[in-house]
């Protein structure tokens, strides 16, 4: 077996030797041919000149010579370290510094803004609900938010035994496109007699509601939710606020992706967002009323909401809402990641007709939120 094989391989072997000049021959001819093309390619596109007209800017430069005096090599490089900062400075006063850029990925947080999908930022609405996503970043949103009254010859800044709810934001079910999450509202927070307001116990008036949204785009987004939707007991009166709200935030197109922007925000609900009898629409006792007053049944009505907010950093920001409740101004700062800190003015109510206040009957509204 192994002889015919060895026989075999030297047979094959004298063949190829014998065959092996006529292949490189071959070859030979082969390479020839292929670089006579490629010199006849050659010569045909180097005899097509093709002209072009080319705009130079020959006319107007000129040559300007600087004479510079220098007096030793230690002055020559003392002059010379000055002329490139001077290019540098030019140079970077055309730039913008990367703390200065965001893209264009704005998602939500509560009633807060999340940039470039990491930096919490301010809060840019007081009732209105955002439509922007919710972050995939943040999951959990502690707030305390109130206001005060405003009896007849009180101070502004007294509390004037105002109301204040705590609510709690749990995203659950999260994706890059959508999110759905959970939240939790508690109307009483404080119990006693040491401070005002405390007449309630603590944990009174506790209601659950969800939130579904979507993106978009990356720079707007449309959800519906509900809040104080489900009540634990008879004692909420903050209202069975469902709504649909779309937000949107646009850039000047000279700065594009460069901070201010500004986000517009709209849409419907019920509850404190269709306290205003003009305004109301699609009512019924659905869910069992409006619950804005524990003393007296209204029905679930309808009503449109709105805020405009000019972000300047991803620190600040301002805003201007119709809640449909009230008119209110405020602005919000995120001393840091986690805290955003919200404050503002309530300048006309819907009880009164919107009438704008005067000084002596302003309210003032405030939110703390902390989140993780």
């Amino acid at each position: 077996m192994f002889d015919n094989f060895f026989k075999t391989l030297r047979y094959s072997n004298s063949i190829f030797k014998s065959i092996f000049p006529y292949i490189i021959f071959i070859l030979n001819l082969t390479a020839f041919a292929d670089s006579k093309n490629n010199q006849n390619e050659y010569s045909q596109n180097n005899n097509q000149l093709k002209w072009e007209k080319v705009k130079t800017q020959s006319k107007n430069y000129k040559s300007e010579i600087k004479w510079e005096k220098y007096y030793d090599e230690s002055d020559k490089g003392k002059h010379q370290l000055e002329n490139i900062k001077k290019e540098n400075n030019n140079h970077q006063s055309n730039l913008i510094s990367d703390e200065e850029k965001i893209n264009n990925s704005i998602k939500s947080f509560n009633r807060s803004i999340v940039i470039n999908k990491k930096d919490v930022g301010p809060d840019i609405s007081f009732l209105v609900p955002v439509g922007f996503k919710s972050s995939n970043k943040m999951n959990l949103d502690f707030s305390t938010r109130g206001w005060n009254r405003r009896p007849r010859n009180s101070s502004l800044f007294a509390w004037n035994n105002g109301d204040a709810v705590g609510q709690i934001f749990l995203n659950i079910l999260k994706n890059e496109k959508s999110s759905f999450g959970l939240n939790l509202g508690i109307r009483s927070l404080y119990s006693g007699s040491q401070f005002s307001g405390g007449e309630t116990n603590v944990g009174e008036g506790l209601s659950m509601g969800f939130r579904l949204d979507r993106a978009i785009t990356d720079s707007s987004g449309l959800a519906l939710g509900a809040e104080q939707l489900i009540q634990f007991d008879d004692q909420t009166d903050t209202g069975r606020d469902v709504y649909i709200t779309y937000s949107k935030a646009f850039w000047n197109k000279k700065d594009e992706n460069v901070f201010p922007f500004t986000i517009f925000t709209g849409g419907v609900g019920t509850g404190y967002f269709a306290l205003w009898k003009d305004t109301k629409f699609a009512c019924s006792d659905l869910f069992g009323g409006a619950a804005v007053d524990v003393n007296k049944y209204h029905q679930l009505c309808w009503g449109p909401f709105g805020a405009v907010s000019l972000v300047f950093n991803n620190k600040f920001s301002s805003f201007v809402e119709y809640n449909n409740y009230s008119f209110m101004i405020g602005s919000s700062i995120v001393p840091t990641n986690r805290i955003r800190l919200t404050f503002g003015l309530t300048l006309a109510e819907s009880f009164d007709d919107y009438k704008v206040k005067n000084s002596d009957e302003l309210r003032w509204f405030s939110r703390v939120s902390l989140g993780f």
